[in-house]
């Protein structure tokens, strides 16, 4: 059990947090921006949100966070595709914990809880970039 963890909690995972928390402020900047100031629907502005950071967080995960899987492959296409394939657990995640928050506490600032969606979809991103996208390949 120790040793789990400790493999969970990997120099990876620290990068890939890094990165995490620059795609979220990028993707609360846009949330807020779009929905609490110009008040556009709280959920199309998610998705897009999303789909945005989500390339941000390929380039960033693909050239720092998993370097060492990925130093012979290029940026790919079907890269970002399966990363954003992968990430749309999270998204759903997401997308459930802050609208539940939105009908059940109602905050003045929307982007609280889409906070807490994009934190509760990180460990699910994390574990599908290391198993599925960012994957060792076997010599």
């Amino acid at each position: 059990m120790v040793e789990k963890l400790k493999n969970f909690i990997s120099h990876s995972f620290i990068k890939f947090a890094v990165v995490g928390f620059i795609g979220t402020i990028t993707n609360l900047s846009i949330f807020f921006v779009c929905v609490d100031i110009f008040k556009l629907w709280a959920n199309p502005v998610a998705v897009s949100a999303f789909l945005l950071v989500g390339i941000q967080n390929y380039v960033l995960h693909h050239k720092w966070t998993f370097r060492k899987r990925t130093r012979e492959g290029k940026l790919s296409f079907y890269g970002w595709l399966k990363f954003t394939v992968t990430t749309l657990l999270g998204l759903g995640i997401n997308i459930i914990v802050l609208n539940m928050i939105l009908y059940f506490y109602s905050p003045q600032y929307k982007v609280t809880a889409q906070f807490c969606g994009v934190a509760f979809g990180t460990v699910c991103n994390y574990l599908g970039s290391k198993h599925f996208v960012f994957k060792k390949k076997i010599s």
